[in-house]
């Protein structure tokens, strides 16, 4: 069991998406077995990546402290993509058991419909007075978690006022300010704005991210080209639902060949499952 746990915490540190599709065909309460029993550093990566129905469903079977750990590892996006599907009240004290920052921005994304651009979108993102310097910009930027392409500048109430790619603001002297160095974005999405409506926007033959702004003009965050193109795919997705013992099946298919020994490390730390078509599917 020790060889086998390690080879599984092996494939799901490389391998985290083949890992989520693992856990998706199986029935909750043993996919929540499993991330009960990985560090939440390795078990967060694979729940990211599960449809945002059946990671939620795998939190089901596991205690708030648990939850929180892994909810803890992801950014913003991931974590009020598996609480749109956390039913209340357990969703709203989940929530609350998130660090300050996290919570309100969760709570925000929370209150746009699944459809819209503000649900999709990215609040973690370095948004600074235009008063601002260069030098501080910079420093701002190096404890930022993640890549920095973009320093948003706003105002005191967070209207956004234009931005600043980072190669400007490497090429800008330590004293200049972010509004003698910003630029207008590309083109900018509003939140209420339907998926289907922003697929099309101008913008995006000149930029591979958009900022997204409220009615007012209030930054919410940034929406890539990419995170536009999976979320009209998650939308459109029908729920995922595996009988029970499919994970049997799913380790006989092709694509796991090169996986094997990964694959059947944590088939060996899942509960035992019975065959297909003996029990009824409970999904």
């Amino acid at each position: 069991m020790a060889d086998a746990e390690r080879l599984s915490h092996a494939f799901m540190r490389a391998h985290p998406a083949q890992a989520a599709r693992v856990l998706e065909a199986v029935v909750p309460a043993e996919a929540a077995a499993l991330l009960a029993r990985v560090p939440a550093r390795l078990g967060a990566p694979v729940l990211a990546a599960m449809l945002p129905n059946a990671a939620a469903r795998a939190l089901s079977g596991l205690q708030d402290e648990h939850s929180l750990a892994l909810l803890g590892e992801l950014a913003t996006q991931p974590v009020v993509a598996v609480m749109r599907h956390v039913p209340e009240p357990r969703r709203a004290r989940l929530i609350a058991g998130l660090p300050t920052a996290a919570a309100l921005a969760s709570q925000l994304l929370l209150g746009y419909p699944e459809d819209a651009i503000g649900a999709w979108t990215d609040p973690d993102v370095l948004a600074l007075p235009g008063t601002t310097r260069a030098a501080e910009a910079l420093e701002r930027v190096r404890h930022m978690e993640g890549i920095v392409q973009r320093v948003f500048v706003t105002s005191g109430d967070r209207r956004l006022e234009g931005w600043v790619p980072l190669p400007a603001l490497l090429r800008a002297s330590a004293g200049a300010a972010l509004t003698s160095i910003m630029s207008r974005p590309e083109g900018v999405l509003t939140a209420q704005t339907p998926l289907a409506g922003a697929v099309g926007h101008p913008g995006w033959e000149r930029s591979s991210l958009l900022p997204v702004v409220e009615s007012g003009g209030r930054l919410v965050g940034v929406l890539t080209r990419d995170a536009l193109a999976r979320a009209s795919r998650r939308v459109s997705r029908p729920a995922h639902t595996a009988a029970v013992g499919s994970l049997a099946s799913m380790l006989t298919r092709s694509y796991w060949d090169a996986l094997s020994g990964g694959a059947e490390a944590m088939a060996t730390l899942l509960p035992t499952v019975g065959p297909v078509g003996s029990e009824r599917d409970e999904r």
